[in-house]
């Protein structure tokens, strides 16, 4: 018998990083008949912030690795806050999902796939400083904007970040408060390219991942309920602009190394058919001042 080979599919995709509790472990049924599977999902409550008092994001998550099922699935009717598992996760393909409370309210959930989850002891925590909550992916630079803020303004930006296949990629919008001075020297740099209907591609690292649900009131959705996610950029670990990459110099562009593991990579061609930065691939900034004007 022969077998054949073939190049698995690539995909883009964001992965966000960090340490929570694990709960509401529950199975999901499917509709489509007496075959439809039922999926394992729960509830990552995400720490944040200083290890004193943290804030917790909450994504509703599908589990999708093999070994995270096995650590979730014994857990699965237990929502007792004490015997919530402490783990150190990764989460893949993040989206937003707006929906209106039976109050009334408009609110909005995070949901992304458990790719990956380290059972950790609660000991743990008593190492930590401050949680972060990592986001690394690859996507467009637009609208960089200064924003009045009383007497203390700052850049901000959107990034369309790239999800999905290759062939028919999705964006997810996320809008940025730039916190990183080096990050604002490069976005900064862009400004002028952005204006010119350029492509800024970025390789790019957020912190701290938030939802926020709205009302829209304009145009044929008026009045339903639309929901935007927000963060932080830490660091720009590569830029393309028009499919050039323009930072670092290639020669000067080392492997990231935060980048998750190789079984996670995406691999992509850009719009002009050259090698794409892609979320296992951003190097970390170093001087901003090696970047030319663009």
């Amino acid at each position: 018998m022969s077998s054949t080979t073939s190049n698995p599919k690539s995909y883009f995709d964001i992965h966000t990083s960090g340490i929570g509790y694990i709960q509401r472990v529950r199975e999901v049924p499917v509709k489509g008949g007496r075959k439809a599977t039922p999926f394992l999902a729960c509830t990552m409550a995400a720490l944040v912030g200083p290890a004193h008092n943290p804030t917790r994001r909450y994504f509703d998550v599908r589990v999708s690795g093999a070994e995270a099922k096995q650590l979730v699935q014994p857990y699965i009717g237990i929502d007792d806050p004490q015997q919530r598992p402490l783990v150190r996760f990764r989460l893949g393909d993040l989206w937003i999902d707006p929906f209106r409370r039976p109050s009334g309210d408009p609110a909005a959930s995070m949901k992304a796939r458990l790719l990956k989850a380290e059972l950790l002891d609660r000991n743990t925590l008593d190492e930590v400083e401050y949680h972060e909550l990592l986001t690394r992916g690859i996507g467009y630079l637009n609208n960089p904007r200064m924003i009045p803020n009383g007497g203390d303004p700052f850049l901000s930006c959107s990034i369309a970040a790239l999800a999905g296949p290759v062939d028919d990629p999705e964006y997810r919008y996320i809008e940025t408060t730039v916190a990183d001075d080096s990050a604002q020297h490069l976005v900064q740099r862009c400004i002028q390219a952005v204006e010119a209907k350029k492509k800024v591609l970025l390789a790019f690292t957020l912190n701290d991942m938030k939802s926020e649900a709205y009302v829209r009131s304009k145009g044929e959705h008026a009045g339903e309920v639309g929901g935007s996610l927000k963060s932080k950029l830490m660091r720009i670990g590569l830029i393309k602009v028009d499919g050039v990459q323009v930072y670092p110099p290639e020669s000067e562009a080392p492997a990231h190394e935060d980048a998750p593991a190789s079984d996670e990579t995406v691999h992509a061609e850009d719009d002009n058919g050259g090698p794409q930065p892609t979320a296992t691939t951003q190097a970390p900034v170093e001087e901003p001042a090696r970047v030319a004007s663009f």
